[in-house]
């Protein structure tokens, strides 16, 4: 039986190694001047061969100008893609910070930091169809309300939904995007830690491309902001938000059996001992960020306690 000589294996191989290494070297190349676009100036190391693509970056900064403003720092990232998947990159960062200010609406704005956080971002073409990211330890402060939030983990995620909806009878328009919010241990300023859920839609009558074409008919539609406890749901919230003479209105309604922590919560002072309600009760709710005012519970809602349960959790 003749034997194939050692090189008639290795020389397909070593071709086929380099045919590789030039696509690899490709996507590597691809991935820097992405890189590069959003994050001029900044020294990136690129590694991972073969299997995936890796870039190393020290004290990353990335800035988004316009009406919606953004600034993100850190001081570690890595960001990771699939070399044949440009579509999805995978950011994970050390102590990132960010600010997001919305045009000059009062309210409109964030400032976090966390020890760590993993940002999703899904591209179709150069648009952002979908960015979610994941934060420990959370800490942040909104012009929304006055107290800061605190969170041992904190979830992000928006996407664009492009009019899932055109009803020509809705006075609303069709929905545009959607933002999920999830936290858990969160805490509002002296609040006990409570897991955190919101669904909200934002409507407009075109793609969302312009702050000013927004603000003149579009809305914010909150579906459902919810805080539980061990115990079960505390408050469930339901809204509506425009924006009147260049501030954010909201008007909804606020289900809960605990009326006396949301009004004091409302209010920022300390809430009286209450035992959760047996039936929810529902709370209207009004006003401009920072000065909403809460409707008083009906003369007949009902009273009937659960003092088997703990009592009810102090909201901020």
């Amino acid at each position: 039986m003749k034997r194939v000589p050692l090189w008639l294996t290795i020389v397909p191989l070593v071709l086929g190694g380099a045919v590789y290494w030039q696509f690899w070297s490709g996507w590597r190349d691809t991935l820097r001047r992405d890189l590069v676009v959003v994050m001029p100036g900044v020294p990136v190391a690129i590694g991972g061969f073969p299997y995936r693509l890796e870039a190393d970056i020290a004290s990353p900064r990335f800035a988004l100008t316009g009406p919606v403003r953004l600034t993100a720092t850190a001081a570690q990232a890595l960001a990771n893609r699939n070399p044949w998947q440009r579509d999805l990159t995978v950011v994970r960062t050390e102590r990132p910070e960010a600010s997001v200010t919305v045009g000059a609406l009062p309210g409109a704005v964030v400032r976090a930091t966390a020890a760590t956080s993993v940002t999703s971002i899904h591209f179709v073409g150069s648009s952002i169809a979908r960015l979610s990211t994941v934060a420990t330890v959370l800490h942040a402060t909104t012009g929304l309300f006055a107290a800061p939030v605190a969170a041992a983990t904190f979830e992000v995620h928006l996407r664009e939904t492009l009019a899932r909806s055109n009803e020509a009878w809705s006075a609303t328009p069709p929905q545009q995007a959607q933002v999920v919010l999830r936290g858990t241990g969160v805490r509002f300023g002296s609040g006990a830690p409570l897991t955190f859920d919101f669904d909200a839609g934002i409507t407009a009558a075109a793609r969302l491309r312009d702050l000013a074409d927004w603000a003149a008919a579009g809305t914010v539609e909150i579906h459902a902001a919810t805080l539980s406890d061990a115990s079960g749901e505390v408050a469930r919230l339901a809204a509506s938000a425009v924006v009147v003479r260049g501030t954010l209105r909201l008007t909804g309604t606020i289900t809960t059996v605990c009326p006396a922590a949301v009004a004091a919560a409302f209010a920022g002072i300390a809430p009286p001992p209450e035992s959760r309600r047996r039936n929810p009760i529902r709370l209207a709710f009004a006003g401009l960020p920072g000065a909403f005012t809460v409707a008083a519970p009906a003369a007949d809602a009902p009273t009937a306690v659960r003092a088997q349960l703990p009592p009810c959790p102090r909201l901020s």
